[in-house]
């Protein structure tokens, strides 16, 4: 074999072994590796790789000469007449080691395509409230605050928070079979191939001004069916939220955390952690263009808050709820 076929060549066990064994048995010594860690950090002499390891020049020279056998190592081009004056550095050869068959093809990964919905917070299609409850805008609170009442405005959808003490949220969502715009193809969307419902919202729990000891319940609803409960650990206000108008009062409730529900093949998941057995096989997605969600306080003995939900002007993260529906192609 020429010297320059070695380069970059992978080494199999099915059809290199020679190769394989040559560089296995250089390094199968521990004097050899320490003078490659030697190498790695700058060229030297036989004679300094001698004196740094604390061996005699022989051995120095011996085990030298066979890692540049294995090609490991090389003699620089600019070597001394005198031969353990001669500089070695890094080979230039990279070796890899396949120890499987080579003619076993890689796993191929499916194709998947997503589309992304981003849904207001205000766009509900229906809802049950009781006070306290209420909506801001970025201009300021919507008409009356703690009047279920103004859950009814059509202000409603320029809305960047929301709560509520008790009661249910409910939005419907277009699920179309076909997707595009003026400046993309249409494409069609097979509803039978949807692999994942990701729904991602920043949330928090609701109580007067804000207490971080605040707990409560949140029920997440698919299609009628329960996905999960999000269980909403205090109402956040020490600081100010990193999108809040300025008009907001300090006093109050300032920002939630992200949530992420994602309802996949096998189940659904709660910020990357498994919580139900509901897959979207069970959600009947062919069966009609319209996806639903519900956000539900759930009454509970032990966690007895509202919940905020926040818009993109609102809070700190600068979305409203965002919907990714994932198709095998």
């Amino acid at each position: 074999m020429k010297k320059d076929q070695k380069r970059l060549n992978t080494l199999n066990l099915y059809d290199k072994e020679k190769e394989l064994a040559d560089v296995c048995s250089a390094l199968s010594v521990k004097t050899r590796r320490e003078i490659i860690k030697l190498i790695n950090q700058s060229p030297l002499t036989i004679n300094e790789i001698a004196w740094k390891l604390n061996i005699p020049v022989s051995t120095a020279s011996f085990h030298t000469k066979v890692l540049v056998k294995a090609g490991l190592l090389m003699v620089s081009s600019t070597e001394k007449k005198v031969t353990n004056q001669k500089t070695i550095s890094l080979g230039n050869y990279f070796y890899t080691m396949n120890l499987g068959d080579t003619r076993v093809k890689a796993k191929i990964e499916p194709q998947k395509h997503t589309n992304t919905i981003n849904i207001p917070i205000g766009s509900y299609s229906d809802f049950y409230v009781e006070s306290p409850c209420g909506i801001n805008t970025p201009q300021g609170i919507l008409l009356i605050s703690d009047t279920p009442a103004v859950f009814s405005s059509p202000e409603r959808f320029n809305a960047g928070s929301i709560w509520l003490k008790r009661g249910y949220l409910k939005y419907d969502i277009p699920l179309l079979d076909f997707s595009g715009s003026k400046t993309t193809a249409i494409r069609y969307d097979d509803k039978s191939k949807i692999i994942s419902l990701s729904f991602t919202l920043e949330l928090c729990a609701e109580t007067i001004n804000y207490d971080h000891n605040c707990k409560s319940l949140l029920t997440f609803s698919v299609n009628e069916k329960s996905a999960c409960q999000i269980k909403l650990n205090g109402d956040f206000g020490e600081r100010r939220g990193k999108l809040n108008p300025s008009w907001l009062q300090d006093n109050l409730t300032q920002y939630g955390l992200l949530y992420n529900v994602d309802i996949r093949l096998d189940g659904t998941y709660l910020n990357e952690k498994k919580v139900s057995e509901l897959c979207v096989k069970d959600l009947d997605l062919t069966k009609k263009d319209i996806l639903t969600f519900k956000l539900e306080v759930t009454p509970d003995t032990k966690r007895k808050g509202g919940i905020n939900l926040f818009g993109k002007t609102f809070g700190d993260y600068p979305q409203d709820v965002v919907l990714n529906v994932t198709y095998l192609k």
